[in-house]
C-alpha cells in the first residue's frame, strides 16, 4: 500500500469526523440552551449512539466474508448521512411535539451510531489488511490526524455560517453536509480495493481463524497483567477524555453566553488543538528526513516514550480541566476560555498519541491466536462502554447537581474537576505500565516507534 492510498483512506476517516460533528457537538447544545430540555436528554442519546456501536464487530465480520470492504463502507456513510439528517430535523419537531420529536432522536442517532460503525470498522480493517508491517503505525497515525482535522474543519466552519441560527438553516447546513461527504467518500474508494488486491496478485489478505473461540481469547488476554491494567486504563481514561463531550458547549452557552456558533467554533478549537498535540508527539516519537535528507529529526530517546506522553497528557488534560472549571467562578473574557479550551485539546492530542502508541506496542504481545484481534477487541469494548457510561453520566450530574446548587458555573465545575480526577488515576495507572517495561523485567514488551 502506498502512502497516497493510505491518504484517501484517510479522506474517508475525514468526512466520517465531519458528518459527526453537528449531531454530536452542535445538537446537543441546541437541547440543553435553547429547548431548555434536561441535560441528561443529549447525554441519553449521546451514549445510545456510542452503545450502538458495540455493533463493530458485527461489521468486520461481515466485510471479512465478503472480501469487499468499500461496500460497506459506502452503506456506513450513506446510514451516516439520513442520520445526521433526521438529528437535525428532530429539533424543531422535539420544540413542537416532543414525543415525537424524541422518537425521532432516537430513531436518528441509532441511525448514526450504526452509520459509524459500520463505514469506520471495514475502513480500519481495510487499512490493516494491506498496510505493511512498518506502515501500520503511522498509517493509523494520519487517518486518525484526519478524522480530527474534519472535526476541526467543519466545527469551525459550521460555527462561521450558523449564526444567526435558524432551525431550516440548520437541516440545510447538515443536509449538505451529508451529501459531500458521501459523494467525496464513494470517489475516494471507486476501484481502490480492486487495485490493492491486483498488487497483491489476485490474493486476499490472511483473514481471521474462524476456529478461534473469543470468549477464550478474552479470558487468556484478561490473565495478562499488562493487558488487563491497560484494558482497565483505557476504560477510566477514556471515561475521563468524553466526559466534556456533552457538556462543554452548553457550559459555554449557559455559563459564557457563546451563541451557537460560537460554541459551535469553541469544539473546533479544542478540534485543532488535539490535531497539534498528535502531531507534535509522532514528530517526537519518530525519526525521518524530508526532502533531499538535509533535514532530518533524530527520536531522543527520552522524548521518544509513548507512555511518558501517555502519562503528560494525563496530567495536562487535568490541569487544563481544573482552569476551565475555575474560569466561570472568576468571570473571565470569553477569549480566555477559547484559549484554555485550545490547551485543553493539545493536551487531549498528546494523551491520544501515546495511547495509540502504546496500544500498538501492546497489541504485538503475545503468542498463537490471541494477539492483535483479540487485544484491540477488548480495548475497543472497553472505550465504547466508558464513553457510553460518560457522557450519560456527566449530563446527569449537571442535572441532578442543579437540583441542589443554584450557581451552574458550580455545578459544571464539579462535572469537570470529576474528569479532572479520573486523569489524575489514569496517570497513575500509567505509570504502573512504565514499571513493567523496567530495564531488568521479565514484561520488556513496550518499545517506541520507529
Amino acid at each position: 500500500m502506498n502512502w497516497f492510498t493510505i491518504f484517501r483512506l484517510g479522506l474517508v476517516q475525514l468526512c466520517i469526523g465531519s458528518s459527526v460533528v453537528i449531531p454530536l457537538s452542535t445538537l446537543n447544545r441546541l437541547m440543553k440552551v435553547e429547548l431548555a430540555l434536561p441535560a441528561t436528554i443529549a447525554g441519553f442519546l449521546i451514549a445510545l449512539h456510542y452503545a450502538v456501536q458495540l455493533t463493530r464487530v458485527n461489521w468486520g465480520h461481515l466485510s471479512d466474508k465478503s472480501q469487499n470492504r468499500s461496500q460497506w463502507i459506502v452503506l456506513g456513510m450513506l446510514i451516516l448521512g439520513i442520520g445526521g439528517i433526521l438529528a437535525s430535523a428532530s429539533i424543531p419537531l422535539i420544540e413542537n411535539h416532543f414525543s415525537y420529536g424524541i422518537m425521532l432522536a432516537i430513531f436518528s442517532y441509532s441511525l448514526i451510531g450504526f452509520g459509524v460503525g459500520a463505514a469506520g470498522t471495514p475502513l480500519l480493517a481495510l487499512l490493516a489488511s494491506y498496510s505493511s508491517k512498518s506502515q501500520k503505525g503511522f498509517a493509523a497515525s494520519i487517518t486518525f490526524l484526519m478524522m480530527i482535522l474534519g472535526l476541526a474543519v467543519t466545527g469551525i466552519t459550521v460555527g462561521l455560517i450558523l449564526d444567526p441560527y435558524s432551525h431550516q438553516k440548520l437541516i440545510k447546513i447538515t443536509s449538505s453536509l451529508a451529501i459531500i461527504t458521501n459523494i467525496i467518500s464513494y470517489l475516494t474508494l471507486r476501484n481502490l480495493e480492486k487495485s490493492l488486491q491486483v498488487n497483491l496478485n489476485g490474493l486476499s489478505p490472511a483473514t481471521i481463524n474462524s476456529n478461534v473461540r473469543i470468549l477464550e481469547g478474552i479470558k487468556k488476554v484478561w490473565m495478562e497483567r499488562d493487558a488487563r491494567l491497560f484494558t482497565i486504563f483505557i476504560f477510566i481514561s477514556m471515561g475521563a477524555f468524553s466526559m466534556q463531550d456533552p457538556i462543554l458547549e452548553p457550559f459555554a452557552g449557559e455559563v459564557f453566553g457563546f451563541t451557537v456558533g460560537e460554541s459551535t467554533k469553541l469544539d473546533g478549537f479544542h478540534k485543532i488543538g488535539t490535531l497539534i498535540g498528535i502531531i507534535a508527539i509522532v514528530l517526537c516519537l519518530s525519526k525521518f528526513s524530508i526532502g533531499f535528507g538535509f533535514l532530518s529529526i533524530v527520536k531522543n530517546e527520552r522524548l521518544g516514550s509513548e507512555k511518558l506522553w501517555l502519562i503528560i497528557g494525563c496530567l495536562f488534560s487535568a490541569l487544563s480541566l481544573f482552569i476551565i472549571s475555575l474560569l466561570a467562578l472568576t468571570s473571565a473574557e470569553a477569549s480566555v476560555l477559547n484559549s484554555v479550551v485550545f490547551f485543553f485539546g493539545i493536551s487531549n492530542g498528546v494523551f491520544t498519541a501515546g495511547v495509540l502508541g502504546t496500544m500498538l506496542q501492546l497489541a504485538s504481545k503475545g503468542s498463537g491466536d490471541y494477539k492483535e484481534g483479540t487485544r484491540m477487541g477488548i480495548w475497543g469494548a472497553a472505550q465504547a462502554y466508558a464513553t457510553m457510561i460518560a457522557v450519560f453520566l456527566s449530563t446527569l450530574l449537571v442535572d441532578v447537581l442543579g437540583l441542589f446548587i443554584t450557581s451552574l458555573p458550580s455545578v459544571y465545575g464539579i462535572v469537570f474537576l470529576t474528569a479532572a480526577s479520573f486523569f489524575i488515576a489514569s496517570a497513575y495507572l500509567g505509570s504502573l505500565i512504565i514499571k513493567s517495561d523496567e530495564p531488568n523485567s521479565n514484561q520488556n514488551i513496550l518499545q517506541s516507534v520507529n
